[in-house]
């Protein structure tokens, strides 16, 4: 685990680069400072970049909202969200004659992202016992807390639905240091109601063999994962057996007591890998050139 200042001391030793994004390009209101700038550099060194993001919606408007930040579609390859994956494998579903899981889902999360599925041919109810599984995306605001789906859940759960998480991370942080919590919070909660989930995206190996796929296949020693999450970001590219760069300053940051862009101290992160047993290769405080 080697600490660096830098992203260019990373350029030259591989050629695909894979960025988080909430904690890493953005805090879901501005960018973080350097971001763009790093990945513009990457960019001008002939690197092949993909967004790899956790968000439970379809890449176009991951894409959007990067573009909202000051990410243009210059500056990198392609998105790929855990939404997007979903889709991708109920459409799969849908054109096997909805031989995994039925028509009708029962919906938990927010307005926001209501319209996953649009185009498809699923129907979407509001009454859990006319459903044959469950979806949920997250939840309603910055201020959500567990109990806010929790009817919802122990509905779905009553009827013994399969429930799809759309977005496995726990928490997201701004860079104020303010937590919100996310999808995987819920379905953490539904397995310990003994549920059954299946998650897409971060750290599963199936969203990262799509990003092989869309980019021709590469060699692992080739691509370097780069985001904020130790249980999806870090965990994923351990498991996929790609190198990795640890950002300290989104989702640890409260954990390693530092502010956004502050050096975290090695002992306690060294501390924390060991606990957890997951060891990125580099480390970064914030995303800059």
């Amino acid at each position: 685990m080697k600490f660096i200042q830098s992203i260019q001391e990373l350029s030259s030793k591989y050629d695909y680069f894979l960025f988080d994004v909430w904690g890493v390009v953005h805090d879901g209101s501005t960018a973080y400072p350097g971001a763009i700038e790093a990945i513009t550099y990457l960019r001008s060194q002939g690197k092949k970049i993909c967004f790899l993001s956790n968000a439970p919606r379809r890449a176009s408007k991951v894409a959007t909202m990067l573009e909202r930040f000051g990410v243009t579609p210059n500056l990198y390859d392609f998105v790929m969200s855990s939404g997007e994956a979903t889709f991708l494998d109920l459409k799969k579903n849908q054109e096997a004659g909805f031989k995994d899981f039925g028509q009708n889902y029962f919906y938990i999360g927010p307005q926001k992202d209501i319209d996953l599925l649009d185009g498809l041919d699923y129907k979407r109810v509001d009454d859990a016992a006319q459903a044959q599984f469950a979806i949920t995306t997250g939840f309603d605001g910055d201020d959500s807390v567990l109990a806010e789906k929790m009817p919802q859940a122990l509905a779905a759960k009553e009827n013994n639905l399969t429930l799809i998480c759309v977005n496995p991370d726990m928490i997201v942080v701004k860079q104020d240091g303010r937590e919100m919590i996310c999808a995987g919070a819920l379905a953490k909660e539904y397995q310990a109601l003994g549920g059954k989930v299946i998650y897409y995206g971060k750290p599963f190996a199936s969203v990262y063999k799509i990003v092989c796929e869309i980019f021709n296949d590469p060699k692992n020693e080739e691509m370097l994962m780069i985001g904020d999450g130790m249980e999806t970001d870090i965990k994923g590219a351990n498991d996929f057996k790609i190198d990795s760069l640890l950002v300290t300053g989104g989702v640890l940051s409260n954990i390693l007591g530092i502010n956004y862009r502050q050096t975290a101290d090695q002992t306690k992160l060294e501390a924390f890998c060991k606990q957890h047993q997951l060891f990125p290769n580099f480390v970064i405080s914030s995303l800059k050139i």
